[in-house]
C-alpha cells in the first residue's frame, strides 16, 4: 500500500512477493474482462491458473529478482494495422509483463512524489477531462478579471513529432537521468543496486525480436505495448514541464505528447516558446510545427493585433473536448457527431416497423424508444451518454443535441427531410405531449 506524497523504496518493493501478487491479479482481471481469462499466459499455463497460484508464482519471481538472476527476455515485434496505417507493437513475455507492470505502478508513484507539473496522462484519478476542467476554470478566472469584453486569452497548442518513435533511449539519453532520479527517490541511501537498475533498463529498452528471429536494441523509440511505455511518455520531457510551469501565472497541461499553454500576456507565451525551444535538443524531441495552433481566445473571435500568429477563435478544441471563451465545456465535435450517429442509426432501424402506423403514433413510439436510449440506468442506453452528462457544462451544446435528436425523430415519423417535419410535429409536441427526454434537463438534474 502506497502512502500519498511519500516515495516508495523500489528495490525493497521488488523483493516483496506481495508486489507481484497484486499485479498478477490485475492482469487476470483485465484479461477476464475481455473474455480471455482462460487463454494461455505462458508455457501452457492459463491466466486463470496464474491468478489461482499467484502466491507461488510471486515468490518465485521475487527470489529471482533478489538473487539478481532475473533476466528480461526479448519482446516479439509485430505490425498492428489501424485506420489504414501500420504501427509497430511489441509483445513481452508474461513474467516480464508482470514485473514491468509492477514497476510501472512503483515508478509512477515515485514520479508523482517527485513532481509531474501539468501532466495529466496515464495517472490514477487524473484524466483529459480533469485537464480541460482546470483549463476552463483558468479561462473563467481570466474573464472575471478582465470582463466579458476584455482582452483575449492567448493559447498555444502543440505536440511532438512522432514522440514514441523518435524518443532517444540510447545510453546518453536524457530520459535515463530522469528515470534514475525517480527510481532512487524512496531509497534509504539514495542509491539503487546495479542489478535492479539493469532490470529497469532491460524492461525500458528490451531486446526486440523480429519474425525472422533477428534481434536488436533500439537507440530511438519506445517498445510500444510494453508496460513501462506510458511512464516514459510522462517522464521524457519533465524538464520542459518544469520550465513552462515556472512562468508566473501561466496555464500548462500535457497529455503524453499533446500540450497546451495559455496566458493573458503575449510576452509569457513568447517566453514559453523560448524555453521549449532551448530544451528540445537536450531532450531529443521536436515540436510538430505543422499541427501547432495559436489562438487569441475571446467572445468576438478577433485575431491578435500584436501577433498575427494568434488567430481569433471563440473556443478551443483539445483532448477530445471543446472549451469555450466563457469557460464552459462540451465534448469535441467528432465525439458529438458519433453520439448523434448512434441514435440516428437506431431511430432509422425502428422506422420500418412502424410504417403502417399514423404519424402521431410513429412519433410516439420513436420518442419512447429514444427515451430508453437516453436513460443512463438502461442497458440499452446509447454509448457516450454518461460522458456527455458528466462532462458538459455548455448548455448551448446540449440544446443543439436536443434539436438534432428531435429533428431525427420527426424526419423518420413524417418521412420528410430536413426540418420540414416540424410543421407537423413541432418540438413542443414531442417534449410536452409525448414526453421526449431533454439532455439539458438531464444535465440540470445533476
Amino acid at each position: 500500500m502506497f502512502t500519498a506524497g511519500e516515495p516508495v523504496d523500489v528495490e525493497a518493493a521488488l523483493a516483496d512477493p506481495k508486489t507481484y501478487e497484486d499485479t498478477i491479479l490485475r492482469i487476470f482481471a483485465k484479461r477476464s474482462d475481455r473474455g480471455a481469462g482462460f487463454a494461455e499466459a505462458f508455457g501452457g499455463v492459463s491466466y486463470f491458473s496464474t491468478a489461482a497460484e499467484r502466491r507461488t508464482l510471486a515468490r518465485a519471481i521475487a527470489r529471482r529478482v533478489i538473487s539478481g538472476e532475473f533476466e528480461t527476455r526479448a519482446v516479439d515485434l509485430w505490425i498492428l494495422e489501424t485506420g489504414g496505417k501500420q504501427r509497430e507493437a511489441h509483445l513481452a513475455d508474461f513474467i516480464d509483463h508482470v514485473v514491468g507492470s509492477a514497476l510501472f505502478k512503483l515508478l509512477t508513484h515515485n514520479a508523482r512524489c517527485h513532481g509531474l507539473p501539468g501532466v495529466y496522462s496515464y495517472l490514477s484519478g487524473v484524466t483529459n477531462v480533469a485537464a480541460m476542467q482546470t483549463f476552463a476554470a483558468y479561462i473563467r478566472a481570466h474573464r472575471e478579471k478582465v470582463g466579458a469584453h476584455g482582452p483575449p486569452l492567448y493559447v498555444m497548442q502543440s505536440d511532438f513529432e512522432k514522440y514514441g518513435d523518435n524518443l532517444p533511449v540510447g545510453p546518453d539519453a536524457a530520459l535515463w537521468r530522469i528515470l534514475k532520479t525517480v527510481a532512487t527517490l524512496g531509497s534509504k541511501n539514495g542509491e539503487i543496486s546495479t542489478a535492479t537498475w539493469d532490470l529497469i533498463t532491460g524492461l525500458v529498452r528490451p531486446v526486440v525480436r523480429e519474425k525472422d528471429g533477428t534481434e536488436f536494441i533500439r537507440l530511438h523509440g519506445v517498445a510500444m505495448g510494453t508496460p513501462l511505455v506510458p511512464l516514459l511518455g510522462n517522464l521524457a520531457v519533465v524538464p520542459m514541464d518544469e520550465a513552462i510551469t515556472s512562468i508566473d501565472g501561466i496555464f500548462y497541461a500535457r497529455y503524453n505528447d499533446d500540450f497546451i499553454v495559455a496566458h493573458s500576456d503575449l510576452a509569457a507565451l513568447h517566453e514559453a516558446d523560448a524555453r521549449i525551444d532551448s530544451l528540445m535538443d537536450e531532450l531529443g524531441v521536436k515540436r510538430k510545427l505543422s499541427k501547432e495552433l495559436r489562438t487569441a481566445l475571446s467572445g468576438n473571435g478577433r485575431p491578435s493585433a500584436d501577433d498575427p500568429a494568434y488567430s481569433g477563435r471563440d473556443s478551443i478544441d483539445c483532448l477530445g473536448l471543446t472549451v469555450s471563451h466563457a469557460g464552459t465545456i462540451s465534448l469535441g465535435p467528432h465525439r458529438l457527431g458519433r453520439f448523434i450517429a448512434r441514435i440516428a442509426r437506431r431511430v432509422d432501424a425502428i422506422g420500418p416497423a412502424l410504417s403502417n402506423e399514423p404519424v402521431d403514433e410513429r412519433a410516439r413510439q420513436l420518442v419512447a424508444a429514444t427515451n430508453v436510449m437516453l436513460d443512463t440506468t438502461s442497458p440499452f442506453a446509447v454509448a457516450g451518454l454518461s460522458s456527455i452528462l458528466d462532462t458538459t457544462t455548455d448548455r448551448g451544446s446540449l440544446k443543439d443535441l436536443d434539436f438534432r435528436i428531435a429533428r431525427k425523430i420527426v424526419q423518420v415519423a413524417t418521412r420528410r427531410p430536413g426540418v420540414r417535419g416540424f410543421r407537423t410535429l413541432p418540438p413542443a409536441t414531442l417534449y410536452q405531449d409525448m414526453g421526449l427526454v431533454s439532455l439539458v434537463h438531464l444535465r440540470n438534474l445533476r
